[in-house]
């Protein structure tokens, strides 16, 4: 029986007579399964578009920007800077890895491989959580910006909302599983809409705050920690913002299906970093100010709506509900199109259902995968309609709890990108600086802002319970894998990270590799 993850992507072994005895204890090929991944599918530039729209930054505002508001006040500005620096550092380790291992499993992968296979199931249950949750929180949005378009009366009824967004739910399911290629070319066509509509209105922000137009002024206290109401603001908001960054990963999940996957992938989800960071940061400021708090929290789900009424009065500030509708429907798509492809991986190493492994032999997509992703995100939804309070109060309990979940898989990945390259990060100043010292001080940023956020009760029991209690959820399910299903997939350490993998790391960054390579 096989022991440890699969080496399914671990490229060509040595020679057996090369390869030390260690290696007998690690993980061996997996056997050939149902289907395999359509490869050279997806460009760079469809990479960096999933990465974008996973993040989503029209429907990730509509969600965000009343809890940013209301956990920070003006100064959203400032923990959207910080995030940003151990979210890059974050990002660097991603990439590094997937120089290494190019598996659609990605963290789950990566983890099980460089530090245990525990943690690296741990890892792939928060992230299909963390996707879960997430196409909640954008199918909430979607549902309630059509149904402002077609019946306003509607449009803060969570209900109604929900019923419409899992009609959205079922449209982007069925395109998915017509292939990648369609995905990719529906993601071009929206994102151009997107963001031209989004900056348009930015730039008509500006303007109403610079003429003194909105219902506040731009201070001093938008870009200090005290105008964020101290530390516990400052925590709080950051959280937020993290949740807003998350989702740039997307592009890594498709890595078997894109290009130059060995460097295509790594790139994309650096370069989305850096444009998120301009993207929510000009949104941030050109938005946050046009209408007064209590209206902005009262109309959460439909925010940007009222936004755009007071900056374009009539018709026309329709416009941007049409847009934030068509970013949360690619931001839905691309949701299930990463929990699907690592579902897929963990199903490869028998941690999850077999049935996941089936792959359609034209277009390559997993479609049975996508289907059962599909129907527990629909659960999900229907969820949200029985908790208590409104519509702002559930999405911004579960962009705090994503927060959190995302807050503690990135700082893992990190954390297994140090220690996978830890033999050659005293090579040169670039390996210590790129591949140790930031990654690592991202993951130690983000594990900080956690225990910070819970110490100074910065977040409610619900966003806990929903992040914290629903990550723990992974160790009985664990337990019930390897004592009751027979999975050896937790054994030692040492079973995980072969001498064969340790040399081919070392030797991926000792040819010199620099940020625009990887």
């Amino acid at each position: 029986m096989r022991r440890g993850i699969s080496n399914r992507h671990a490229g060509k072994l040595a020679p057996s007579s090369m390869q030390p005895s260690s290696i007998d204890r690690g993980p061996v090929l997996k056997q050939q399964t149902q289907g395999h991944l359509k490869a050279n599918a997806l460009s760079l530039g469809d990479a960096i578009i999933l990465g974008l729209a996973s993040s989503a930054p029209a429907q990730t505002m509509a969600v965000a920007l009343p809890a940013l508001i209301a956990a920070c006040n003006y100064a959203g500005l400032l923990p959207l800077a910080c995030a940003f620096i151990p979210m890059l550092g974050i990002a660097l380790g991603y990439q590094r890895l997937n120089r290494w291992d190019q598996s659609a499993g990605a963290t789950y992968t990566w983890v099980s491989k460089a530090l245990h296979p525990y943690l690296g199931f741990v890892s792939g249950w928060m992230i299909l959580l963390y996707y879960t949750l997430g196409t909640t929180s954008t199918t909430v949005p979607a549902g309630t910006y059509t149904l402002q378009l077609i019946a306003p009366g509607s449009a803060n009824n969570k209900l109604a909302a929900a019923a419409v967004g899992s009609l959205w739910n079922v449209l982007v399911t069925l395109l998915l599983i017509g292939g990648i290629e369609i995905v990719a070319r529906l993601q071009r066509v929206l994102a151009v809409i997107e963001y031209t509509v989004l900056f348009l209105f930015a730039i008509l922000g500006i303007r109403a705050l610079l003429s003194h137009h909105a219902a506040a002024h731009v201070t001093s206290a938008w870009f200090s920690l005290s105008g964020a109401g101290g530390v516990k603001g400052f925590l709080a908001g950051t959280l937020i913002a993290v949740f807003m960054y998350s989702g740039w990963d997307a592009a890594i999940y498709v890595n078997e299906e894109t290009k130059q996957k060995d460097t295509n992938p790594g790139r994309a989800a650096v370069a989305s970093v850096f444009i998120l960071l301009f993207v929510y940061g000009l949104i941030t400021f050109a938005y946050q100010g046009i209408v007064s708090p209590s209206d902005l929290q009262s109309s959460a789900g439909n925010a940007l709506a009222l936004i755009a009424n007071r900056l374009v009065p009539g018709p026309s500030s329709l416009l941007l509900s049409v847009v934030v509708l068509l970013g949360t429907i690619a931001c839905l798509q691309v949701a299930l199109v990463s929990s699907s492809r690592l579902a897929f991986a963990m199903a490869e190493d028998r941690v999850m259902p077999s049935f996941f492994k089936i792959v359609h032999s034209k277009t390559g997509s997993p479609w049975a995968v996508t289907l059962f992703m599909g129907g527990v995100n629909l659960l999900f939804l229907m969820l949200t309609t029985f908790e208590a309070g409104g519509t702002r109060e559930v999405l911004s309990n579960i962009a705090g709890a994503l927060g959190i979940i995302a807050s503690f898989f990135y700082a893992l990945t990190a954390v297994a990108a140090v220690w996978q390259y830890r033999a050659v990060l005293l090579n040169n100043t670039g390996n210590f600086i790129l591949g140790g010292l930031w990654p690592a001080l991202g993951a130690v940023s983000l594990l900080l802002v956690v225990i910070e956020a819970v110490l100074t009760h910065a977040v409610s029991k619900t966003v806990l319970w929903a992040g914290l209690g629903a990550t723990a959820v992974a160790l009985p399910i664990a337990v019930a894998i390897h004592y009751v299903g027979g999975v050896p997939f937790l054994g030692g350490a040492g079973e995980t990270a072969s001498a064969i993998d340790r040399l081919r790391s070392a030797e991926s960054l000792a040819e010199g590799s620099h940020i625009e390579d990887r």
